[in-house]
């Protein structure tokens, strides 16, 4: 019994503690590399392609400067870019994806561009 209690009090330690390599803590973003990043680069220009199909923003990715994800009720997707718009005006904005793709428009995109409001859009998966 007494080393089943230190076994659970170790476990407790680590899990409060510790960052298991590769996850950067539990529920905490994960910085994206190799294919995670081309992956995550695929689902904001599947984003961009359909919101250009419709009313807009109307951006084409330019270069991806950082990008994390986060598993919540979905995953949420968060990139720094540089976009170019449909005047040819380069900018580099923050652009948050929640892919929520079981429900209808369950695909959320949030831009934040310099001088500009914030605009979130909505579309299927």
């Amino acid at each position: 019994m007494f080393h089943a209690k230190i076994v659970l009090l170790c476990t407790a330690c680590v899990l409060v503690m510790g960052k298991p390599q590769g996850f950067g803590g539990f529920g905490s973003p994960q910085k994206l590399e190799g294919q995670q990043l081309i992956d995550a680069q695929q689902e904001l220009h599947s984003s961009l392609v359909k919101l250009d199909a419709g009313d807009g923003p109307h951006y084409r990715i330019v270069k991806v400067l950082e990008a994390t994800s986060q598993v919540v009720a979905g995953i949420s997707y968060k990139f720094t870019v540089e976009l170019i718009d449909e005047s040819d005006v380069k900018k580099v904005c923050k652009v948050d994806i929640w892919n929520r793709s079981w429900l209808p428009n369950g695909i959320e995109v949030t831009f934040k561009c310099p001088n500009e409001p914030e605009l979130t859009k909505k579309h299927s998966a």
